[in-house]
């Protein structure tokens, strides 16, 4: 990658770092909007004005980066534009779009609007800044921009004690590995002396395992786990995702997720690649690579089992999404382009779906339903739209062709198994991922039951879906089948673009 800066000058780090820039001054905007109606009328700013001034900046963002982003790196190395995180940043405005999307088909109206919408952008920054950070302290600072917005956000609905509760136990989680990636960061600077990841690969490759890098490796990936919901570190997980408002959970799912996976490969590829490790089975020896399979494990074993016994359907996604953090670890232990590539797509795919999914959650919601099973009774009775869009969806999400999961799934397990030098110990993740994968096909097969074996129940009622509804969730809905069709234009530039 060819630099494009080599003195500090306000203007070329303002191109570089634009996308953030425009969100910067777009949520400031809508703060300005919101105090100066809420000053001069006794109406406050209505929620679509500021959500339409949230997209156009968020959509603008997605311009500047598509049409007008140089590539280069900021002087002190600290923060860096390539072709791969463009395109990951692409993927994580788009997700933020279709969440922002999801407010405007809300009929609950929530107080500060101006502040939520505020905190809404500001994360998203937060997540932007993470993918080009190549310097612990700022890896650290867009890690916590993004979880205090995401904290507050959380708990926005103050009228409902479970809300704040929710909240309060997300901040506590999140403080507590905050503490443990930043001590772990520490360790890792006392014993390389460099904060850049390419100077600390450097530093340490002709070293031995130090106990003190060993340990700071450990509460570093302690810190990450959290950050991508992977057990044993979901604890926050059910909850958020059952009781925060429906875009904030969505975004959480999915451009979150995107963020804190593209950051954990390029953190333990890009500074740690000598000190792996390995798991083949003949020849255990210690580094990362099989403690980032004892995470995988864990995190398919526990969502899976865990979201069997779910009867409310946010936090069955929530166990759901622990699994996927366990498959989608699995093609973070290949180096190649292919792992970190398929990692991105799965993850892009993954949130399309989850985002579509928490869209058609919002208008059960709206019509009556208690986010659990009986809401979905009949469904195909009451909306076969509904219907058809769930069980598309599903089938994605499971992982059955010819639908976008299906391929984003195999490419993953193919990164796993083809870019490694050890494939004895990665075969076995990749048969307890199949294994994994068939006992979801229980739970979601068990949606689809619901939605179309049971009739009708006496009282049952037409649903009704307003115009941002049906738009948002059809263009999910289009874009698995379409991705799952046609997925080469995508996945080959991601694969080319995208190197750790």
């Amino acid at each position: 990658m060819e630099s494009l800066i080599h003195t500090t000058t306000y203007g070329d780090i303002l191109r570089l770092t634009g996308p953030e820039w425009i969100l910067v001054m777009t949520a400031l905007v809508v703060l300005a909007a919101s105090f100066i109606r809420s000053s001069s009328s006794t109406e406050p700013c209505s929620t679509r004005t500021l959500t339409w001034i949230s997209l156009a900046g968020t959509m603008l963002a997605g311009g500047v980066l598509l049409f007008n982003q140089p590539l280069g790196i900021v002087k002190g190395d600290v923060f860096f534009v390539s072709e791969g995180t463009r395109w990951v940043k692409l993927g994580i405005l788009l997700l933020s779009v279709l969440s922002l999307w999801l407010h405007l088909g809300t009929e609950k109206r929530l107080n500060h609007q101006g502040e939520f919408h505020a905190l809404l952008l500001f994360a998203v920054v937060g997540m932007l800044l993470l993918v080009g950070a190549d310097h612990l302290i700022l890896v650290f600072i867009a890690l916590e921009l993004t979880a205090l917005s995401l904290y507050v956000l959380t708990g926005f609905e103050k009228n409902k004690s479970i809300s704040s509760q929710t909240a309060y136990k997300y901040f506590l989680i999140g403080s507590v590995s905050a503490a443990l990636l930043l001590y772990g960061f520490s360790l890792i600077y006392g014993v390389s002396g460099h904060m850049h990841l390419t100077d600390i690969q450097l530093a340490i490759a002709s070293k031995p395992t130090d106990s003190l890098l060993a340990l700071g490796l450990v509460m570093a990936l302690a810190g990450f786990g959290f950050k991508i919901a992977a057990a044993p570190f979901h604890m926050w997980a059910p909850d958020v995702y059952q009781t925060a408002p429906t875009p904030v959970s969505s975004l959480i799912a999915s451009a979150s997720k995107v963020a804190g996976f593209f950051v954990l490969g390029r953190f333990l590829w890009g500074g740690f690649a000598g000190h792996a490790g390995s798991i083949h089975w003949t020849n255990w020896t210690t580094g990362w690579l099989p403690l980032l399979g004892l995470l995988a494990c864990l995190s398919m074993l526990i969502g899976n089992l865990s979201a069997l016994k779910q009867t409310n359907l946010r936090r069955l996604l929530a166990y759901s999404a622990v699994a996927h953090s366990g498959y989608a670890l699995l093609g973070i232990t290949s180096p190649e382009p292919l792992g970190p590539s398929s990692v991105s797509f799965y993850m892009l795919t993954y949130g399309i779906s989850i985002v579509g999914m928490f869209g058609l959650l919002q208008i059960l919601d709206q019509n009556g339903g208690a986010g659990d099973f009986k809401s979905l009774e009949g469904l195909r009775f009451k909306s076969g739209w509904m219907a058809a869009c769930l069980m598309i969806l599903i089938l994605s999400m499971a992982g059955i062709p010819p639908m976008v999961g299906f391929l984003a799934k195999f490419n993953l397990f193919i990164a796993a198994l083809k870019g490694s030098s050890q494939p004895m110990g990665l075969i076995l993740l990749v048969v307890l991922a199949l294994g994994a994968s068939a006992v979801s096909l229980y739970y979601y097969l068990k949606i689809l039951k619901t939605a179309f074996c049971t009739d009708q129940t006496e009282g049952d009622h037409s649903i009704q879906i307003n115009a941002y509804q049906f738009t948002l969730v059809s263009f999910t809905v289009i874009g698995v089948i379409v991705l799952g069709l046609f997925p080469g234009p995508i996945l080959s530039r991601l694969t080319h673009a995208i190197g750790i």
